[in-house]
């Protein structure tokens, strides 16, 4: 890592940190290794070097503070840098950062604009629940799984905004949410992602479901435009239990 530290600096990283699952300590053997170049460069490259995998994403300064800002990034980004090794820092830049990530607050982004995200996120998956009913019901069983894929991992994420959820790894987002949520998100999610033995037609009614279930805990965000897409949806989500049948 320091070797590899080294050439970027070369290259012209300001700073260069170790993220991800080794920064964390707990990295499984076939785990990549995140690598965070502070400068301009390429803004992503994946390699092996030796028996390691290395995701190398080059970024600046203000594009990391700007994503402490956003509604999207701030969940994953702030507990990324905060669990950050440093690996190469001549002026600071990214202790700095980590700092700044130590100190973040959800106030930096503010529940106005968390709010707006989460019923925009929500307004504009009613066009895949759309896509899911019309697909399964012409018979199209790939179009339906990619529909029904979208639905289940997209919720999650929105949903893990919606309740402050910060997350330094997707691999545990949906247990999260699971945990804050209970029943009947917790059930409703394993079979939209069908971990049980459920047939095709029942993993897209509980991707549907699953909708439905994020629409009424987001009802009261939502503006007039929004509240008729998101319920038009609803109601198609619920009417469409003839896709179980087909």
């Amino acid at each position: 890592l320091q070797r590899v530290a080294d050439e970027l600096v070369d290259q012209g990283a300001a700073a260069v940190v170790l993220m991800g699952s080794h920064a964390r300590g707990d990295a499984m053997p076939e785990s990549d290794v995140d690598i965070i170049a502070l400068g301009e460069g390429a803004p992503y490259l994946l390699t092996r070097r030796e028996n390691w995998l290395l995701s190398i994403s080059w970024t600046t300064p203000a594009a990391v503070r700007a994503s402490f800002h956003s509604p999207r990034e701030a969940p994953g980004s702030v507990p990324g840098w905060r669990s950050a090794r440093v690996l190469a820092d001549a002026g600071g830049v990214a202790a700095e950062l980590q700092a700044e990530a130590l100190a973040w607050t959800w106030d930096v982004v503010g529940d106005g604009a968390l709010d707006k995200y989460v019923a925009g996120e929500i307004a504009g998956l009613a066009e895949e629940v759309h896509k899911l009913v019309n697909l399964r019901e012409q018979g199209n069983l790939t179009g339906a799984a990619v529909q029904r894929g979208i639905l289940s991992f997209r919720l999650g994420v929105v949903m893990a905004i919606h309740l402050r959820i910060l997350f330094d790894t997707e691999n545990r987002l949906w247990g999260l949410v699971n945990e804050r949520l209970g029943e009947p998100w917790r059930s409703t999610q394993a079979r939209a992602f069908g971990l049980g033995d459920e047939t095709f037609a029942e993993t897209c009614m509980a991707a549907l479901d699953l909708y439905r279930l994020a629409a009424g805990e987001v009802a009261s965000l939502l503006d007039g435009s929004q509240r008729d897409v998101v319920r038009y949806a609803a109601n198609l989500s619920s009417s469409a239990d003839s896709l179980v049948d087909s």
